[in-house]
């Protein structure tokens, strides 16, 4: 695990400069505490910081090949690079470490572009072809990794974080206004586009390739078309079979190959998460898990404790953070249920408002881009306590995209049924009234009675609305945090001008070509990964960890757990709240673990901005020179500030929208 950056001269006029790459990543030493390495020639400049975990002391970066023709800066992990280096020095190479970088430059020296098909894993890297003067730049099939881009005047700059650019002098932090819109309707960026004008990320399943003077992407892998890592190196691990269950499948290769029996299906999920942390597991370093009291998390430690104890009996160290106050759902008590029955070695984190706010603070200069994501901030306190443990540290995010555990996995097919069939006038006027009531909405929260219309009243609307309307406003929860009227009343005329430019509807009709399947639960799950999960949920978990020196690793991301939950038949994952996996799991989790209901990781987020929190908030955003106040209507800005704040029309995840985008402006704009 690193973090990577370099600058290429795609013109060859020989204009990249080492001292300057040498500063880029000393603003990213806390990816790679425990060393450095650099790469420079002609039009070609590499950097990377080292957080060692495989081969500690074996696999220095940039790596090369025998010749040193190639070289090549990576971070990440390979999870399955004991097979791939055996197979490569069967085809005759002579690796020179023990780890797993390595295997990528032997891979692509056998298959070219072809090598992703081969990996299981997460990783971001930049791969120097000198022979044929080709940079080819991947992030992992599903995004773990993040990579930067930006590029001008033919010269282009790769890095893990935004903030290296800025050691460069051509490099001014300025808004991209026309996506502005996009983030503060989603609280996050979808597609490729940043906050920072010139600044994108690559795609998720992408390569870049720079040569002969020009740069191209191509895509690898998509949900639901991407590869399957063949599975006859890596068999389950040796289990007795549970009564009456019947042989599985070691794969679902297609739902071509017809439906299968439910207790086959199961019985392949099982085997295929158990490989799968059992890839996981593999670290010359200490690890530990993220545990919550959902399944998800549940479901890893149990097979975490099954190979502690075949192995030498050690305890799983799992960490959990909860709150000094009274919250929804405290996962504290969940937590340390499914900790005790496993026998974990387990660790709590227990924080106050006044910690969350310092967090909140670390949590937007670590994360680059404004992201509105209250639960991140306490998973970035949580990875500052473990990583005081351990190197290494497993998660159970995935288990809610891959079998059907958000609310959008049903809402969505439902959407497309409702507007398979057009329109029609009678649906236009209703979602036109509909429309008008969104700016009563704040208003209605404060009344008993009425005020759980604005949860209810907007799905009701995108079901009358042209379908990827429809779609996109489910997404981004239009309705119930921003809403039309609000965008007319709050925004000033330069934002409005720059939100008409159409970013966001062109940004997620991509989103929306790429994510249409025949079948309109996968439809569902594609939408998801494409926009919740690649712009938020999976950028968080790599910032908030790297910015304590921490890897997470995220075993439901294996490609052959993607492929099988495409394949799966849509009646069991949509049956109930992730179905396959809660029955899956169910010969190895007490039944307290199983039929727990779904939950959100709350946070007292809602009564602290109301509460301790306050004034801080208040003063932040009501200053006269707040960042923000260039953007909207300074009148109408302060109307809905002091509305929420004495609570005549509340509108929290609105002003948290607002105080993630002035910290963001304070931070790296000014």
């Amino acid at each position: 695990m690193c973090g990577i950056c370099g600058i290429v001269d795609t013109r060859g006029a020989n204009r990249t400069d080492l001292d300057t790459v040498r500063d880029m990543t000393a603003r990213i030493r806390h990816r790679g505490p425990d060393g450095d390495g650099f790469f420079a020639t002609s039009n070609i400049a590499l950097g990377m910081r080292r957080l060692s975990i495989i081969d500690v002391l074996g696999s220095d970066q940039p790596l090369y090949n025998e010749d040193r023709t190639i070289a090549l800066v990576f971070n990440g992990e390979i999870y399955n690079y004991r097979e791939l280096r055996a197979d490569l020095i069967e085809r005759g190479h002579r690796p020179h470490t023990d780890g797993d970088g390595e295997t990528l430059i032997y891979l692509y020296e056998e298959y070219g572009l072809d090598l992703f098909a081969r990996l299981r894993g997460m990783y971001a890297f930049a791969l120097w072809d000198a022979p044929r003067r080709r940079l080819v730049l991947a992030v992992d099939h599903i995004g773990m990794k993040p990579l930067y881009l930006w590029e001008r005047d033919g010269i282009l700059r790769f890095a893990s974080e935004v903030k290296c650019f800025m050691a460069d002098a051509d490099f001014q932090a300025q808004v991209n206004a026309a996506a502005l819109d996009t983030y503060l309707s989603f609280g996050y960026m979808i597609g490729e586009d940043t906050l920072f004008d010139g600044v994108r990320r690559l795609p998720a399943g992408h390569a870049l390739i720079a040569e002969n003077g020009m740069t191209r992407l191509e895509e690898y892998w998509q949900f639901g078309r991407g590869y399957k890592v063949p599975l006859t190196p890596y068999p389950p691990l040796p289990r007795k079979r549970e009564e009456g269950e019947q042989p599985g499948s070691p794969f679902v290769s297609s739902p071509s190959e017809g439906v299968r029996a439910e207790s086959d299906v199961i019985a392949t999920a099982r085997d295929l998460l158990t490989v799968s942390v059992h890839l996981h597991l593999r670290s010359d370093v200490p690890l530990g898990l993220f545990l919550s009291g959902g399944v998800d998390s549940a479901a890893v430690l149990s097979l975490m404790a099954r190979e502690a104890g075949s192995d030498t009996g050690e305890r799983v160290k799992t960490y959990t953070i909860g709150y000094d106050a009274s919250t929804p759902d405290n996962e504290l008590l969940h937590a340390r249920r499914i900790a005790a029955h496993f026998g974990a070695d387990h660790h709590e984190r227990v924080i106050k408002a006044e910690d969350w706010w310092n967090g909140f603070e670390r949590y937007v200069y670590h994360h680059d881009e404004p992201n509105a994501n209250s639960s991140a901030v306490s998973l970035l306190l949580l990875a500052e306590m473990t990583a005081q443990h351990v190197k290494v540290v497993l998660t159970g995010l995935g288990g809610d995209e891959l079998f059907g555990g958000y609310a959008n996995h049903r809402i969505i097919p439902q959407i497309l049924a409702s507007t398979a069939n057009g329109q029609g006038a009678s649906k236009a006027a209703a979602a036109r009234t509909l429309g008008w009531l969104e700016g009563y909405y704040p208003a209605f929260k404060r009344y008993r009675g009425i005020g759980a219309l604005p949860t209810y009243l907007p799905p009701l609307r995108h079901r009358m609305l042209p379908r990827d309307e429809a779609l996109m406003r489910s997404q981004s929860f239009d309705g119930m945090v921003f809403s039309d009227t609000l965008r007319v009343k709050l925004y000033s005329p330069a934002l409005r001008e720059a939100a008409a430019q159409g970013h966001k509807r062109a940004m997620f009709d991509a989103i929306i070509g790429k994510s249409l399947r025949d079948d309109p639960f996968n439809t569902a799950q594609a939408l998801v990964i494409n926009t919740w999960l690649t712009g938020n949920a999976l950028l968080n978990c790599d910032k908030v960890t790297m910015a304590h020196s921490l890897e997470a690793r995220i075993p439901f991301f294996d490609p052959n757990l993607l492929a099988f939950a495409a394949a799966a038949p849509s009646d069991l994952r949509m049956r109930s709240n992730k179905y396959i996996l809660r029955e899956a799991m169910r010969p190895l989790l007490p039944s307290f673990a199983i039929e727990r209901p779904k939950q959100p990781f709350g946070t007292p987020i809602l009564n602290w901005f109301a509460t301790d929190l306050k004034l801080r908030i208040q003063e932040k955003l009501l200053d006269q020179g707040a960042f923000i106040r260039q953007w909207f209507d300074v009148a109408a800005l302060e109307r809905l500030l002091r509305g929420h704040f004495n609570n005549t029309a509340p509108q929290v995840e609105v002003v948290f929208r607002l105080l993630t985008l002035e910290q963001w402006g304070q931070v790296f704009v000014r």
